[in-house]
Order: structure tokens, then sequence, then C-alpha cells
């Protein structure tokens, strides 16, 4: 009888805890899954603003200890409010479901990142070895939005700034600067990539049609 009562607690014992390992494996999984929803965009799929601004900063930091460049890049989809107001807002949704495919094939190591910044906008930190490769990394991604098909338009652009970050800087600081290239590229025809420091320069941006699609 002791034998048999013993053999049953041991038994009891095993049930709980593999239900107790159990349990523990759904709430790691819930939590991942939640943490994930928190920091997705919703329509895309891609990162949200959210999960962008918690990234950056680490990314600064870690391009400055390791002193190993990073990029960022934000850009906005071209005349997309008439686009939208014109074929309604599925056909606009497909617009920024493709962009946001187009960015997030892009990135290619660990540390990068493609995300929804707001509205038709996206932001993305990437790694380039020199500002050079980064434009011609950011020129394919351009060729790339512009040559899929929508229909009445016929095409689909985006205008592009970018900085490469060499330095410890604010985040503001960082944006802003992005932001004016971006800016630059909007008001100088639309459809190109301008880097801030070419704007630091008061050089010419260049307009590359020559690069080969991925």
């Amino acid at each position: 009888k002791l034998v048999g009562e013993i053999l049953t607690n041991a038994f009891k014992n095993i049930n709980y805890k593999q239900k107790l390992e159990l349990t523990q494996q759904q709430l790691i999984t819930a939590n991942q899954q939640l943490s994930e929803l928190v920091n997705t965009d919703g329509l895309t799929n891609i990162a949200n603003r959210r999960c962008f601004d918690q990234t950056i900063d680490d990314e600064i930091q870690r391009c400055v200890r390791y002193q190993q460049p990073i990029s960022l890049l934000i850009c906005d989809i071209d005349f997309f409010k008439k686009y939208n107001d014109s074929y309604g807002h599925q056909k606009g949704d497909e617009a920024l479901k493709q962009v946001a495919e187009t960015l997030q094939n892009l990135c290619k190591r660990p540390g990068d990142l493609a995300a929804r910044y707001g509205g038709e906008e996206f932001a993305m930190l990437f790694q380039a070895k020199t500002e050079a490769d980064a434009h011609v990394a950011l020129n394919r991604l351009r060729l790339n939005v512009a040559q899929y098909p929508f229909p009445q338009i016929g095409q689909l652009t985006i205008s592009i700034g970018f900085l490469e970050l060499v330095s410890i800087d604010t985040v503001s600081s960082i944006v802003n600067q992005a932001d004016l290239a971006l800016y630059y590229s909007k008001n100088t025809g639309r459809n190109r990539v301008t880097s801030y420091s070419e704007l630091e320069v008061n050089n010419e941006p260049k307009i590359d049609n020559s690069i080969e699609l991925f």
C-alpha cells in the first residue's frame, strides 16, 4: 500500500511538472505573439512606429560602440493622397503593402529594420559599408518600387532621404536630417534619392537610373 501511494504521488508530481512546463511554454508563446502584435503594423506587416522608436536608439549606440556605420532612410509615396482619393483606399492600401514589401526585401542583416513611420511614410535602418553603397542600394529600391504597375497611374514612385550615422547624436536630430534630405527629394522633382551629406556640401543630388533591379 505504501509503495502504491509513493508511486501514485510520483506520477502526480510528474504530471504536474509536465502541465507546469506546458503552461510556461504557452505563456512564453503568448508573450511573443503579443510583442509581435504591439510592434507590427497591422496593414503592411512590417514594424510600426513604436518598434522603430525603440530600435533606433539601440542601433545608434551599437554603431558607435563597434564603429559600424548604419544608415537611416525616410521615404514616402509620391502624390499618395491624390492617388488614394482618386482610386479609393483599397488601392491605396495595396500601394502601401507593395512599398513595405520592397523595403523589407532590402533588410538583409539582423539589425536591419523596415517600419511604417506614419501614413504613407516609411523608415528603415540598414547597414552599408559606405554612403556610396547606401546610395546604390536605395536607388535600386526606388527603381524596384517604380517597376510595379498600378491601375490608372501606371507607375508608383517614392522619394527618399537618408544619412549615414557615424557618430552618436540625438534621435530627433538624426530623424530631422533624414527628413530634410527627403524634403529636398520631393521639392526637386520627386522619385529620387538624396543624402543629407549632399545638402551639407551643396552638391546637386544624383539621379541614377542605370542600376540593375534585384
